[in-house]
C-alpha cells in the first residue's frame, strides 16, 4: 500500500482534480430547481440584470433577498449571470469547480493537521466522494457551501503555516479567506473556535500565544453576525421553530449517523427517534474512549463545533436536518474512517480478507450511496419523487411531491395523493389546499368550489380558504362574490391577529387583481406598495415614488412610461396595468368600472374564439378592446401572435411596435420583432 501512495504522490493533485470532475460530471447537465434556485437566483432582478446593481449593494442586509445574508455567493451568482447569462450548464460548472477546489485545498491542510500523506489522501478521497456532499454540489442554491468551504480550509492552512513559521503575511491572508468564508456562508463562523481546539490539541504549551492571533478574527465575525441579525430580523419570509431537548439532540444524532454512513438522503426534515439519539451517544462514548488520541480528540470535537451553526440548540432554524450542513463537519467522519481503516489495514497484515475490507468498506458504501443520490438532484420532480418511494406514507413528503405533480402538469395523480393527506389528516388544510390548486389548474372550478366550502365548514377561521375562493370567483369573471371572499380573508386575518409579514403580502396580491378589475386606482397604488417593499418601487430616492403625490393623470401616465422605459422588472406588469386604471378613470370616468369589466369579459370572449378557430371574431374584438383602451396590453400581445398565426407579419409587427411603445423593454417582444425584421428581408 506504501507503494501506491509513493506514486501517487507524484500526480496527486491531477488524481484530486481529475476524479473530482469524473464524479460530478453528470451534473452538469443537470437543471436549474424550482426549489430555492427560482425565487433566489432566476427571478432575483438584482442578479437576473433587469435591475442595475453596484458592488457595495451586495453586502447591505435586506438587499438580494430579505431572509439570507451570503453577499459574496450572491455576487458570484451575478458574475455567473453577467458572463454566460442564465444557463443551467454555467452554475454547475461554477459550482462543481469550487467543490473540487475546495478538495485540494482541505488536502494541503489535511497534510498538515495530521501530518500522515496516505491517510490525508485517502480521507479527501472519501470527501470528495461523500453523498451528502451531493446536495451542495449538485444544487445551485447551495454553491454557497462550496465557496465557504474553499475559503475556510484556506484560512485554517494559512493560520498553521503562519503559527509555524512565524509569518505575518500569512496571518493576514488567514484573516481575509475568513473573511470571504464568512460571507459566504454562516458555516464557516465556527472557525475561531476551531483554531483554539487546534492550539489546545496541536500546539498546547503556545496556547496563549495563538489565542492573541485568533483574536483578530473575532472583530469580523461580529460585524458579520450583526449584519446576519439585522437582516432575518428584517425578514418577511424567514420563520424559527423551537424543538425540545430531545428533538435536539435527536437532530444531531442524524447528523452523526449521516456524516458516517450517509445512507438516507435528507432532502426533507427527519422524524426525530431514539436510534437518532443512540447515534449521538455513541458518538459522545467513543470520543470519551479515544480522548487520549490527539487525532480523535481533535476531530470528534472538530465535528461537534463545526455543526453548532446548525444543530437548533442555540440557534432555531426552518429546516433541522439537512445534508448541505454537513460539508464542514463531515471532514472529521472521512479523517477518522481513514485513521481507523489504516490501524486495521497495518494490524491484520497477514489476514488479507479483514485487512482489504477495513480499507474498502467505506469506500464502497459511499461509492454505492453516490452512484443512488446523485440522479435524485438532476430535476424538482426527480428528488421528490425520490423521497416518496423511500417514505410513502410520510404526510410531509407527500404534501411535497404533490405541489410538484402541480408544478409538472401532473394533476390526476396530485389529487390522489391530496386525498390520502386529507384522509390521513382530517384536520390539516395542506391536503384540501393541494386538492384546491390542483382543480382550479385542471380548470375543474366547481370542484374546487366545493372543496372550499368542505373547509368552510370544518376551519372557518382559515383564511386561505377565503383567498382561494377569491381566486377562483375571479377566474369565473364573478368579481362581486370574489371580493365578498376577499373581505371575509382580511376580517378573518383582523379577528385572530394574523395580519402581518406574508400574509399581509397575499392579501396585497388579491386586492391588486380586484382593484384592476374596478379601476381603483388609489386601492391599486396602495396594494402595490405593499407588494414591492422588498423592491423600494415607492422610495425617495425612486421616480416612481412621485405618483403617490400626484392626481393629475397626465403625470401620472408620464411617471409610469417613464418607468417602464428605464425598468424591465417583474412590477413592470402592474405599472402596466395602472396604466390602464389611470385611462380608464379619464376616459370613462365613473362608468370606468363597468367598462373595464365589460372588456375583461371581451377578453376571455376572443380567447374562446380562437380556441374555436375563429380567428376573424377574435381579431375585431381584440381590436374593439384597444379602441376602448389604448393601454389595454394584452390584447395588444394576443392580437399580434393571431397575426403571426395567420401568417400577416406586417400587421403583426405595427401591432407588435406599439406593445414596445408602451413598454419598451419587454425583451420577448423584442425578440420577436427582431425575427419578424429578418423575415421580411428574406422575402
Amino acid at each position: 500500500m506504501s507503494k501506491i501512495f509513493e506514486y501517487i504522490k507524484k500526480y496527486d493533485i491531477l488524481i484530486l482534480l481529475v476524479f473530482g470532475f469524473l464524479i460530478y460530471f453528470p451534473s452538469l447537465f443537470y437543471d436549474i430547481l424550482s426549489y430555492d434556485d427560482l425565487p433566489y437566483i432566476i427571478n432575483n432582478e438584482y442578479l437576473n440584470g433587469q435591475l442595475s446593481v453596484r458592488f457595495i449593494d451586495f453586502f447591505i442586509p435586506k438587499f438580494i433577498r430579505d431572509d439570507i445574508y451570503t453577499p459574496l455567493t450572491f455576487l458570484v451568482y451575478w458574475s455567473i449571470i453577467k458572463i454566460f447569462g442564465i444557463n443551467a450548464f454555467a452554475f454547475h460548472f461554477v459550482n462543481v469547480l469550487f467543490y473540487i477546489l475546495s478538495s485540494v485545498a482541505l488536502f494541503y491542510l489535511l497534510k498538515k493537521l495530521i501530518s500522515n500523506y496516505s491517510l490525508a489522501f485517502f480521507a479527501t478521497i472519501l470527501y470528495i466522494l461523500h453523498p451528502c456532499h451531493i446536495e451542495c454540489t449538485a444544487w445551485i442554491s447551495a454553491m454557497g457551501y462550496n465557496i465557504a468551504g474553499l475559503f475556510f480550509y484556506l484560512s485554517f492552512l494559512y493560520f498553521i503555516l503562519g503559527f509555524d513559521e512565524n509569518k505575518n503575511i500569512n496571518y493576514i491572508y488567514s484573516v481575509i479567506f475568513y473573511i470571504l468564508a464568512i460571507f459566504s456562508q454562516p458555516i464557516a463562523v465556527t472557525l475561531p473556535a476551531i483554531l483554539v481546539l487546534w492550539a489546545y490539541c496541536f500546539r498546547r504549551e503556545r496556547l496563549k500565544e495563538s489565542i492573541k492571533y485568533i483574536c483578530a478574527y473575532i472583530p469580523f465575525l461580529f460585524i458579520y453576525i450583526f449584519l446576519f441579525k439585522k437582516t432575518v430580523s428584517n425578514s418577511r419570509f424567514h420563520d424559527l421553530f423551537e424543538y425540545n431537548f430531545l428533538e435536539k439532540i435527536s437532530f444531531l444524532g442524524q447528523y452523526v449517523f449521516n456524516s458516517f454512513i450517509p445512507i438516507n438522503l435528507c432532502p426533507i426534515q427527519p422524524i426525530p427517534s431514539l436510534f437518532s439519539i443512540l447515534y449521538f451517544i455513541i458518538f459522545i462514548i467513543i470520543l470519551f474512549l479515544f480522548r487520549k488520541n490527539i487525532i480523535f480528540l481533535f476531530f470528534a470535537s472538530y465535528w461537534f463545533i463545526s455543526i453548532l451553526p446548525y444543530s437548533n440548540i442555540f440557534f432555531p432554524t426552518a429546516i433541522p436536518v439537512a445534508d448541505r450542513y454537513l460539508l464542514l463537519s463531515s471532514i472529521s467522519s472521512c479523517v477518522l474512517i481513514s485513521y481507523i481503516s489504516f490501524y486495521i489495514f497495518n494490524k491484520f497484515k497477514d489476514k488479507m480478507l479483514v485487512k482489504y475490507i477495513s480499507f474498502f468498506f467505506f469506500l464502497m458504501i459511499y461509492l454505492i450511496s453516490y452512484f443512488i443520490y446523485l440522479p435524485v438532484w438532476k430535476e424538482y420532480l426527480a428528488l421528490w419523487n425520490y423521497s416518496y418511494r423511500i417514505n410513502p406514507t410520510d404526510v410531509n413528503i407527500k404534501q411535497y411531491y404533490s405541489k410538484c405533480l402541480i408544478l409538472f402538469e401532473r394533476y390526476d395523480e396530485a389529487i390522489i395523493l391530496a386525498d390520502e393527506i386529507i384522509k390521513d389528516k382530517p384536520d390539516l388544510f395542506d391536503g384540501y389546499e393541494i386538492k384546491i390548486l390542483a382543480l382550479m389548474k385542471k380548470n375543474a372550478l366547481k370542484d374546487a368550489i366545493d372543496v372550499c366550502f368542505i373547509v368552510k365548514n370544518i376551519m372557518p377561521n382559515n383564511y386561505m380558504n377565503y383567498l382561494y375562493l377569491f381566486d377562483i370567483y375571479a377566474m369565473q369573471e364573478e368579481y362581486d362574490k370574489a371580493s365578498k371572499y376577499l373581505e371575509y380573508g382580511y376580517m378573518t386575518i383582523n379577528k385572530n391577529n394574523l395580519y402581518k409579514n406574508e400574509r399581509k403580502y397575499l392579501l396585497a396580491k388579491r386586492y391588486l387583481t380586484i382593484s384592476y378589475v374596478n379601476a381603483d386606482i388609489d386601492k391599486f397604488i396602495e396594494n402595490l406598495k405593499i407588494i414591492s417593499n422588498d423592491f423600494n418601487l415607492f422610495d425617495d430616492n425612486c421616480e416612481f415614488s412621485k405618483i403617490l403625490g400626484e392626481k393629475k393623470y397626465r403625470y401620472r401616465e408620464e411617471i409610469c412610461l417613464n418607468y417602464l422605459k428605464k425598468y424591465n422588472t417583474q412590477y413592470s406588469v402592474y405599472v402596466i396595468n395602472l396604466l390602464s386604471c389611470l385611462y380608464m378613470k379619464e376616459t370613462y370616468k365613473e362608468d370606468a368600472q363597468k367598462v373595464m369589466r365589460s372588456l375583461l369579459k371581451e377578453m376571455n370572449k376572443a380567447q374562446n374564439f380562437i380556441s374555436k378557430g375563429d380567428n376573424n371574431s377574435a381579431e375585431h374584438i381584440y381590436l374593439s378592446i384597444i379602441l376602448k383602451n389604448k393601454y389595454m396590453y394584452e390584447a395588444y400581445c394576443n392580437l399580434g401572435i393571431l397575426y403571426l398565426r395567420t401568417n400577416r407579419q406586417i400587421e403583426a409587427k405595427k401591432i407588435f411596435d406599439k406593445v414596445l411603445e408602451i413598454n419598451p423593454n419587454d425583451e420577448q417582444i423584442k425578440q420577436i420583432l427582431v425575427s419578424l425584421g429578418e423575415n421580411t428581408k428574406n422575402e
